[in-house]
């Protein structure tokens, strides 16, 4: 199910080819039923939990899913002794990074995304162990295309930078080959279901 991504010489260049790989995932991502997204997203949360053991990281950024994106909440439940940290969106494309113990914790905030609720403590991006991305397209050697927002790659640049990044995707977001710019932060690895 993989395939190329549009090349940069496209006319618009790379924003055009950003948009266009962008809507072709969704277009994929649409095709999975909710019991495969769920399946999936339970193999990624797995293995992230053995990663977190492995790598004995203590402090752990997930994000909550939009719809079509991996589910991380089961971590939650899966590894109670480990510290769980969403982000909560601020304005000047900021993210800041909120514990959270159980799915009560969040509210709806930004573009009707759940956020972590007002009694969450919040960590400094740069004390996390490890970050999990979202993204809408990975390659296996970590490029990341994002949603467009630039709110990541503002964190990555700044107070995140040097933490650890795993990508997370379903099979039919992973690509040979996307678009970077000079600001697109590698993940230093992709999850997926199924891989080991």
């Amino acid at each position: 199910m993989e395939s190329e991504a549009p090349q940069s010489g496209t006319i618009g260049g790379l924003p055009a080819a950003k948009r266009e790989l962008r809507r072709m995932i969704r277009g994929r991502i649409a095709e999975l039923d909710a019991a495969a997204r769920q399946a999936m997203s339970l193999d990624i949360c797995r293995k992230l939990a053995a990663l977190a053991r492995e790598k004995d990281y203590r402090r752990v950024a997930g994000f909550a899913a939009r719809p079509g994106e991996v589910d991380l909440l089961p971590l939650l439940d899966m590894m109670p002794e480990r510290e769980w940290y969403f982000p909560l969106v601020h304005e000047g494309r900021r993210l800041s990074f909120h514990r959270v113990c159980h799915g009560g914790e969040f509210v709806t905030g930004s573009w009707d995304i759940r956020e972590p609720g007002p009694a969450c403590p919040e960590l400094h991006a740069g004390e996390l162990d490890l970050i999990v991305l979202p993204g809408a397209a990975f390659t296996r050697d970590g490029r990341r295309l994002g949603y467009g927002g630039g709110f990541y790659d503002t964190l990555l640049a700044g107070p995140a930078r040097g933490v650890p990044l795993a990508g997370v995707c379903f099979p039919c977001q992973l690509l040979d080959d996307l678009p970077v710019e000079p600001h697109d932060k590698k993940a230093d690895m992709v999850v997926t279901p199924g891989m080991e």
